[in-house]
């Protein structure tokens, strides 16, 4: 059952409640109408039949009549009742992480999680506070399910939360590799610096996992690009392979490798042998050690991989091997949390061999999707992208 729909159910429950009564027959919706109107409200007995689904109905209620039933339960309006339910789901999330179950999918809860918090404004820009001092919810849902396409909202503040509790070296990566980035894509040079500057002190110590370890070298290959120092790029991409052969074995246990990890960030530089490398030396996994990671995450990561190999080969010229790639991905198969960064992606990819006609609608989702996350840096390479000629386009005219 999708989020609306469930809430809408809920509601159903609590106007029975309210009323003393499951709601079942056209007579009580005769009541139910009789008892709405003594709060001043006057809807049709008809709508609460609809509502009810004692007689067909389309599925989609007008805001008044959710506004209505909602204030019947005593709630504001039907904004505040779904902001209600979703705390006190919240509540009993945050109740099992405190028991000692071994039972609970803690993945799958976070995983819901994840949705709600996506879905409310409000849930979002304030469970961190309850949340983050439970160290099951630091382990699943901030280690497990960081959600790039919140990375320019005040999603971020969670990863300063976390780092309150957090202060191993692994954490500091994982915590500041997600910030560097979500400044990157906002333009926040200020913050670029401030936590490039923490991951340059931050030791790679034994204990780093793989992935906070090779976006270590990520963020940094990316800043010194940036400022145009060479000597600082080739240093970084030296201690880089150097480290990347101490990982080989690791990257063969886990979802997605050292050569991903590092690839994610060396996408938006200008670097395509560095890229060619890291894709022909990819480490791909062989065995899974962690087996609470569930088949849909692997899903997600080689999606993920096609759309980076994509645009690595588009960066490259290269415009088969970019097709190959390109015809692999099915966006569907992107999680949450990573579905519109990585559409993003994908769009400025697929731009490049489109239509006249499918440029248009490429440019509408594009606009939209970087309206949605906020991440500026995309903008600028849309307004550019309209100005100049793709490379099917060039084909044309070649011919």
């Amino acid at each position: 059952m999708d989020t609306e729909k469930r809430v809408l159910n809920e509601l159903r429950i609590a106007v029975s409640k309210r009323l003393g009564k499951e709601i079942s027959s056209s007579i009580h919706c005769d009541e139910l109408s009789s008892e709405i109107s003594k709060i001043g409200f006057i809807i049709n007995p008809q709508t609460f039949r609809r509502f009810f689904n004692l007689i067909k109905n389309s599925g989609k209620f007008h805001i008044y009549t959710l506004d209505t039933l909602s204030k019947y339960c005593e709630f504001n309006d039907y904004a505040d009742f779904k902001k209600s339910l979703i705390e006190s789901e919240l509540d009993l999330f945050l109740g099992d992480l405190g028991t000692e179950s071994k039972d609970l999918n803690y993945w799958a809860l976070s995983k819901d999680l994840c949705q709600k918090i996506s879905d409310s404004p409000s849930l979002l820009a304030n469970v961190h506070h309850k949340l983050l001092k439970y160290p099951l919810a630091r382990t699943f849902f901030m280690e497990h399910h960081p959600m790039r396409d919140l990375a320019g909202t005040v999603y971020a503040q969670y990863f300063q939360d976390y780092l309150k509790y957090e202060d191993s070296n692994e954490a500091k990566l994982f915590a500041f590799g997600f910030l560097y980035m979500g400044a990157f894509l906002t333009e926040n040079e200020e913050f670029m610096s401030v936590y490039s500057r923490r991951i340059r002190e931050t030791e790679l110590s034994p204990e780093v996992y793989v992935l906070p370890a090779a976006r270590k070298f990520g963020v940094l290959l990316i800043q010194s690009w940036m400022k145009k120092d060479e000597d600082g790029f080739s240093e970084i991409y030296k201690e880089m392979l150097k480290a990347r052969e101490d990982y080989k074995d690791v990257s063969k246990k886990s979802v997605c490798s050292f050569e991903y990890a590092v690839l994610e960030h060396l996408i938006f530089t200008d670097k395509t042998e560095e890229m060619r490398f890291l894709i022909e030396h990819n480490t791909f996994q062989v065995y899974n050690d962690r087996e609470f990671v569930p088949q849909d995450r692997k899903e997600n990561h080689d999606v993920c991989w096609n759309i980076m190999c994509a645009m690595a080969y588009l960066k490259m010229k290269e415009y088969t091997e970019c097709e190959r790639y390109l015809n692999q991905v099915n966006l569907e198969n992107l999680s949450l949390g990573w579905k519109k960064h990585y559409s993003i992606l994908y769009y400025f990819v697929k731009y490049e061999f489109a239509d006249s006609e499918d440029k248009f609608t490429i440019e509408n989702k594009l606009a939209q999707l970087i309206e949605e996350t906020h991440f500026t840096y995309y903008a600028e390479k849309l307004c550019l992208l309209r100005t100049k000629p793709t490379k099917k386009e060039n084909s044309i005219k070649a011919s």
